[in-house]
């Protein structure tokens, strides 16, 4: 790599294992605590205090991982690979959420309350086989750099001045507001979508597997926006453009169908649509997030727009949990959120929270529709390097053969 690229990022590369062993290591630790928490020997006054250090620790470690992705494909992938590879590590954290969210109802329900040890030392399980990977990466950058933006002469800019020329851009932030919104509704439907179902009357697993369904779905429509927008880098506002509007349309179909009873097939179809189409809007938005700020460090524009992703989810979150009113008799009867039946029970009706969630989403994606114009600069230096390249070494061979 030359050296104008490396003066502006050298810190920022050499940290880039790093990041990954503290990541790893923190989660380790946190799920550690989680589960001792757990075991007879600590004093009952300790263990929530014990448990709650284990779990923000867990949480402390997923920035380290979660900003990491578009760096690591920048820096390891050639650009007609980029998407592809950055979907599949993005896709990584939301395939982990979607296996737990389908399984603890299986390891800790009615017929099992307190097994929270078993749950607990499956999540250790697998942190401490992620730990075990983390530790076997010794590197932050291949020998020779894999693309054109990553073999020209071009610097870095710091830490805040890579901020401030990202926040200066009209097109990123737009981006960070609708892609950095649909995280936040995606993180609002995770936290409403059981409770509204239950008040319906839905099986604790049918609940859980519908949370598992939307990633498993969205797994699929992310792999096919990245691998069209690595074969069509042109497409790529079009791509997102599209599954914007498919987002919306599943949307709206599941806010209507999750205020009936006896719909599975309606609300497996609204999910799988929504799904499909919300999720390839976040590998490929934030692979979009970088093209647009080049030459903005990667981990500087896909950390603001996950930070706007987590404050905006915030105020879906608390939005929808004002706009929700008890439950009805009926859906008291009927629910299987809860066994207990008296009046105290926390039961609530979640219509006009659904409403609001679905007009949330078809106002970004009205905003993404109108305002949204990227223009792909690290492609566009990719394409020119590339082709100086190629020229260079068809003079080279011609003079050769002369």
């Amino acid at each position: 790599m030359n050296n104008g690229a490396r003066n502006g990022s050298c810190n920022e590369l050499t940290e880039s294992k790093c990041l990954i062993y503290i990541g790893g290591l923190l989660n380790f630790i946190g799920n550690a605590l989680r589960l001792i928490a757990d075991f007879d020997f600590v004093p009952a006054s300790a263990r929530f205090a014990i448990a709650m250090t284990g779990q923000s620790l867990a949480a402390i470690s997923q920035p380290f991982i979660m900003y990491l992705p578009t760096k690591l494909t920048g820096y390891w992938f050639p650009a007609d690979e980029r998407n592809l590879w950055n979907t599949l590590t993005s896709m990584s954290n939301p395939i982990g959420i979607a296996i737990m969210y389908a399984s603890s109802p299986q390891i800790v329900n009615n017929d099992n309350p307190t097994n929270f040890m078993v749950l607990n030392g499956i999540c250790f399980g697998m942190a401490a086989l992620s730990a075990i990977g983390c530790v076997t990466i010794t590197k932050s950058e291949p020998p020779t750099p894999v693309s054109g933006s990553k073999a020209v002469d071009v610097e870095t800019p710091g830490f805040w001045a890579g901020i401030k020329k990202a926040c200066r851009s009209r097109t990123f932030l737009v981006l960070c507001l609708c892609l950095g919104g649909g995280v936040g509704l995606f993180n609002a439907l995770y936290n409403n979508l059981q409770p509204a179902l239950c008040a319906k009357g839905y099986s604790e697993t049918f609940n859980g597997v519908m949370g598992a369904l939307l990633i498993a779905s969205g797994l699929f429509g992310a792999a096919a926006a990245g691998i069209l927008a690595d074969k069509k880098k042109n497409w790529t506002e079009f791509i997102m453009k599209g599954a914007f509007v498919v987002a919306c349309i599943g949307a709206g179909s599941l806010t209507v169908a999750v205020n009936y009873e006896g719909q599975e097939a309606w609300i497996i179809i609204s999910i799988i649509v929504f799904g499909f189409a919300g999720f390839a809007l976040y590998p490929l938005g934030l692979e979009t997030g970088v093209e647009i700020t080049f030459p903005v460090a990667e981990a500087t524009s896909t950390g603001l727009i996950i930070m706007s992703g987590q404050i905006q989810g915030v105020l879906y979150v608390l939005v929808t949990a004002i706009l929700n009113v008890p439950a009805s008799p009926h859906e008291r009867s009927i629910q299987t959120c809860s066994d207990l039946m008296s009046e105290t029970a926390s039961i609530s009706n979640w219509k006009w929270s659904f409403i609001a969630w679905m007009v949330f989403v078809a106002v970004l994606g009205l905003i993404c529709i109108i305002f949204f114009r990227p223009k792909l600069r690290r492609m566009a230096l990719d394409v020119g390097a590339n082709a100086r390249a190629q020229l260079k070494e068809d003079e080279e061979e011609s003079e050769f053969k002369m």
